[in-house]
C-alpha cells in the first residue's frame, strides 16, 4: 500500500477534531498516518484522541506554543520521519470526503505531476441541514480540471485564494517543500504558500473536500502581539503587496493574456478589482467602487504595513531559494 501522512493542526475545537479524524477513518485509501499537531498549551485534543483509539493516529503537543500560523506552515514540511509517499494537510474543522486519498494518489500517478488541488465546498458552521454546505465549490469559476504551471495558479490571486490549504494533496517527489517556515500576516498564508510552488498542479475540480467558514466560536488563536484592526490593515497592505509580487513576475505576453480575459475562468471584473488596489496598471479598464471602499483602500495605504515575508517570497521566486 502507498502511505499517505496526514497532519492536522488543532486548539481547542474537540467536536470538530473527532469529526475531522472520522472522516479519515471512512476513507477509501487506509493505509494512512495522523499527526495530531494540538497547539493547546493543556493539551485538550489529547483526550479526543485517546477516545477515537486509531494507532494510525499519533499525538504531538507544541511545545513552546506556535500559535495559527507557524503551527498551519509546519504541517507543509516535506521532511517527516515515517517515509510517506504521499501528503495532505486537514485542519480540525475542515473534512475530506471518502475517495479524498484515493482520488488525489491516482490524480498524481495518472498525470504524472507532484501535486494536485481539490475542489472543496463551502460549510456554514452556524447553519444546519442542507443548507450548511454550498452546491458550488471554491473553484468554480476559477479553475478548468487540468494542469496548471506555477505562475498561472499565482494569478488566480487576482479573484481568489491561489492555493487554499485544505485542498492541497502533495507528493514526496515535490521539488521544494511549500512551508514558507517564516512568521506572516493571519490572513495572507495561503497567498504565500503560492510563491513557494515551482511544480505544475492538477486541479481537480470534483469535491472532494469541504472547507469550514471560521465564525467567531471558531477562530483559531492569532498570538497576542497585535489587535484586530491592525492585523486587517497589516493583511490588506501585504496582500496587495503580494499581487504586485506575482505580476512582476508573470511574463509579458501572460499578462496580457490575462488582462484579455484569458488564463483562468476569474471574470473580468473580479480581476481589475483585485489588480487597480496593488497598483497595477489596466488601461482603459477600471474596477468600479464605491466610497466606502475608496476610504478603506485610503486608509490601508496609510496604516497598513507590508510584513517583511512578503519580500522573502518574491526573493525565492528569482533565486529559487
Amino acid at each position: 500500500m502507498t502511505l499517505v501522512l496526514v497532519r492536522t493542526p488543532t486548539y481547542r475545537r474537540p467536536v470538530l477534531l473527532k469529526r475531522a479524524l472520522n472522516c479519515l477513518q471512512a476513507q477509501t485509501h487506509q493505509d494512512w498516518i495522523c499527526e495530531i499537531r494540538d497547539d493547546c498549551p493543556d493539551g485538550s485534543a489529547r483526550r479526543i484522541v485517546e477516545e477515537v483509539n486509531d494507532p494510525r493516529i499519533i499525538y504531538m503537543n507544541n511545545k513552546p506554543q506556535k500559535f495559527m500560523i507557524e503551527n498551519l506552515d509546519a504541517c507543509f514540511q516535506r521532511e517527516n520521519s515515517h517515509g510517506a509517499d504521499y501528503f495532505f494537510m486537514l485542519e480540525d474543522d475542515n473534512q475530506v470526503r471518502p475517495d479524498y486519498m484515493a482520488r488525489g494518489i491516482d490524480i498524481i500517478e495518472q498525470i504524472g505531476v507532484p501535486v494536485c488541488m481539490m475542489n472543496q465546498v463551502i460549510e456554514d458552521l452556524g447553519a444546519s441541514g442542507e443548507d450548511r454546505y454550498s452546491t458550488f465549490g471554491i473553484f468554480d469559476g476559477i479553475y478548468d480540471q487540468k494542469t496548471y504551471s506555477p505562475t498561472e495558479i499565482r494569478l488566480a490571486l487576482f479573484g481568489w485564494t491561489a492555493m487554499p490549504n485544505g485542498s492541497i494533496f502533495w507528493s514526496k517527489n515535490i521539488r521544494r517543500d511549500l512551508a514558507f517556515r517564516i512568521g506572516t500576516v493571519p490572513g495572507i498564508d495561503e497567498d504565500l504558500r503560492a510563491f513557494r510552488l515551482v511544480d505544475p498542479v492538477y486541479v481537480c475540480l470534483e469535491k472532494l473536500a469541504v472547507w469550514a467558514q471560521d465564525e467567531s466560536a471558531t477562530n483559531r488563536n492569532l498570538g497576542f502581539d497585535k489587535g484586530r484592526i491592525r492585523r486587517e490593515m497589516d493583511m490588506q497592505a501585504s496582500a496587495r503587496a503580494l499581487r504586485r509580487a506575482a505580476w512582476r513576475s508573470t511574463p509579458p505576453a501572460m499578462q496580457a493574456e490575462f488582462l484579455n480575459g484569458n488564463v483562468l475562468r476569474v471574470p473580468m471584473d473580479k480581476r481589475i478589482y483585485e489588480m487597480n488596489p496593488a497598483g497595477i496598471r489596466t488601461p482603459g479598464m477600471q474596477a468600479p467602487i464605491d466610497l466606502r471602499k475608496k476610504l478603506r483602500q485610503k486608509a490601508v495605504d496609510y496604516l497598513g504595513r507590508v510584513h517583511p515575508s512578503i519580500r522573502k517570497a518574491e526573493s525565492e521566486l528569482t533565486t529559487g531559494v
